[in-house]
């Protein structure tokens, strides 16, 4: 599901809320014996996050790797950076 994430992702509540109820809610509910548990018991016993948690730490590793550098992007295309010193 994280094919393409910095290209596609929703950011409007009502398709963020049809991704995971279509996608990751049924997929949990198929594994044996975990049809009656709820959601977050699902994601808990499996050892996974919830989409929107995968988006946020792909956006985080996306602005990482383009600060540092570590992509041959020019960072100042997308970042302002300030030189303050804090007294």
């Amino acid at each position: 599901m994280e094919f393409a994430i910095q290209v596609w992702s929703p950011y409007l509540n009502r398709d963020i809320e049809c991704l995971e109820e279509r996608l990751q809610r049924q997929a949990t509910e198929l594994v044996k014996g975990f049809r009656k548990l709820s959601y977050e018991d699902r994601l808990c016993k499996l050892k996974l996050t919830s989409l929107v948690d995968r988006r946020l730490r792909g956006d985080l590793n996306e602005t990482y790797k383009t600060v540092t550098g570590k992509k041959k992007v020019r960072k100042e295309d997308f970042f302002v950076f300030s030189h303050r010193t804090l007294l």
